[in-house]
């Protein structure tokens, strides 16, 4: 069970929230920065060097990545609007980043979380795809899915879960009119042992936290 942290939860609030003019023009705001961050070299960078904190995390232990910085496929997500300092730089908010990119011959659409701290923009890489939760979120689902290796046939518990790519599947979740989000499903591929395999994902939030359940018997190779 985690707690309900969700940056999901964020967005989705602000998202109910957008109708408040200021808070319109906050959000406008704090796209207008990150769209001006976005050309910068090194904002790139940052990104960059997240993505090859993921890849590293692999198996393939790629050294490089080629990202499409400036493909239509780019996505800004913002889970909490910037708050800006007295010195015109941004205190706190968060946003995730998607890139579409390449390492080692394999295509995946990248995502990392921004976060605006006092001691500037902290970068956290994400799993790629599209899975709605925070980073904790998916670390949880991750031990969770390691937890269901014995479904998986002809691996060894003793190989790492790799994770290649998310995928939200159906409706994302929405805030629910006593102000829970609703449930929502996910499928994460999976690398284990060198085979491929597809798990999926439910999530249930209610009032102390998120649950999170691997459908174990209907888990499936590639």
């Amino acid at each position: 069970m985690r707690g309900l942290t969700l940056s999901l939860a964020l967005f989705l609030t602000t998202a109910l929230l957008a109708q408040d003019d200021a808070l319109v023009a906050k959000i406008n705001a704090s796209r207008a920065f990150i769209i001006k961050q976005q050309a910068a070299t090194d904002y790139r960078d940052s990104i960059r060097k997240s993505v090859l904190v993921y890849e590293n995390g692999l198996g393939t232990h790629c050294k490089s990545v080629d990202l499409e910085f400036d493909s239509v496929s780019v996505r800004i997500r913002i889970f909490e609007p910037l708050e800006i300092d007295v010195n015109g730089m941004p205190a706190s908010g968060s946003w995730r980043e998607t890139v579409p990119g390449t390492a080692c011959n394999e295509k995946r659409m990248y995502n990392v979380q921004v976060d605006a701290t006092n001691k500037g923009l902290r970068y956290v890489p994400t799993y790629p795809g599209t899975a709605q939760g925070d980073p904790e979120l998916q670390h949880d689902t991750l031990k969770n899915i390691e937890l269901a290796r014995v479904a998986m046939p002809g691996v060894k518990q003793s190989c790492p879960v790799e994770v290649l790519n998310t995928q939200l599947v159906g409706p994302a979740a929405t805030i629910l009119q006593n102000g829970l989000l609703s449930e929502w499903k996910e499928e994460w591929d999976v690398r284990v042992c060198g085979k491929i395999f597809t798990v999926p994902v439910k999530y249930a939030p209610d009032a102390t936290g998120t649950a999170i359940s691997v459908g174990a018997s209907e888990i499936h190779a590639h």
